[in-house]
């Protein structure tokens, strides 16, 4: 559990840094999320759910403000 942690939240963070896109992101996240279900314990399924909504919240918010960021420059 904690490998996907760090793995996710490195890829987050290289988001909010726009060093990746959108779309790469999302790509990494699944993937990150594909590599740990085979090792998926039964206790580990809430901290997943916790780290999953956790990181989508923070990629919306991000591609809200990149938005509104955009619409106030046109």
């Amino acid at each position: 559990m904690e490998v996907y942690e760090r793995e996710t939240t490195e890829v987050v963070k290289l988001f909010l840094a726009e060093k990746i896109t959108f779309s790469a992101c999302i790509a990494a996240l699944d993937s990150a999320l594909e590599d740990f279900i085979p090792k998926l314990k039964p206790e580990d399924a809430t901290r997943l759910r916790i780290v999953m909504l956790s990181n989508h919240e923070i990629i919306m918010s991000e591609m809200e403000r990149r938005s509104v960021l955009e619409n106030s420059q046109t």
